[in-house]
């Protein structure tokens, strides 16, 4: 096959998904390993990972990496055909998830994903937890589905994450308007007694807790301005990004 027409099957898939084209997308239209290979070699092709290419041309975002992985998690199938919560693929979330919506300072060692059943992944650099998440929790950033920032809080706590690192997350989650407070508050209770509150399910004193270790209240946040989104963060929470 010769490697302009290989090119021209691939961009059915590059030209819709971030410039990226899994293996066995590319088998599909009769593009084999083989030709892969070749392309990669010739500079028409970069391998992204295990699995997966993105054309050199390619405009890279941000989330290059996550949105790799998640369309590894259903490889066969086409980005623009996947409903958030994919029964076969993952959303974005915890540290992977923070790191997304541009908030805390948490170190991102691995791209970490929710899949609804268990699964395993061979991939050294990809972490996959196992939660039913509804539409309530999932959002678009870049394209793909991540949690929530009420959500990824949540899972930051589930996972006993430091928590003056998780106060820095909420206190620009609230300044970002990715949060309410009051909703916050109720929804952190059942990590309460796990960071030290003595009142069970007590979601508001969990919160001044959390917000005392970066030396703020739950008063001073919400009668703090909140600055503007810049349109680019905005964009891309809203999945309107290229």
């Amino acid at each position: 096959m010769k490697m302009s027409d290989a090119l021209e099957l691939l961009s059915a898939f590059t030209s819709s998904q971030w410039g990226m084209v899994t293996s066995r997308q590319a088998k599909q239209v009769g593009v084999d390993g083989v030709t892969l290979h070749r392309l990669e070699k010739t500079g028409h092709l970069d391998r992204i990972r295990h699995g997966i290419y993105a054309a050199t041309i390619a405009v890279m975002t941000e989330a290059r990496e996550e949105q790799a992985a998640w369309l590894m998690l259903n490889a066969a199938e086409p980005a623009w055909k996947r409903p958030p919560l994919d029964p076969d693929g993952g959303v974005v979330s915890h540290e992977s998830a923070a790191r997304l919506h541009g908030l805390g300072e948490l170190v991102n060692d691995r791209i970490v994903l929710t899949t609804p059943r268990r699964r395993t992944s061979r991939d050294p650099d990809v972490r996959l937890k196992t939660a039913m998440l509804t539409g309530d929790d999932v959002t678009s950033i870049d394209g793909i589905p991540v949690t929530t920032a009420l959500r990824t809080i949540c899972d930051l706590l589930e996972q006993r994450i430091d928590g003056s690192h998780v106060a820095t997350i909420i206190f620009e989650a609230v300044e970002a308007n990715l949060v309410r407070l009051d909703v916050l508050a109720e929804h952190i209770g059942p990590y309460a007694l796990r960071y030290g509150v003595r009142r069970p399910s007590d979601g508001e004193a969990l919160l001044e807790q959390l917000l005392a270790k970066i030396g703020t209240t739950v008063t001073r946040l919400a009668h703090r301005p909140a600055p503007p989104r810049s349109a680019a963060i905005t964009e891309r929470a809203l999945g309107l990004a290229e």
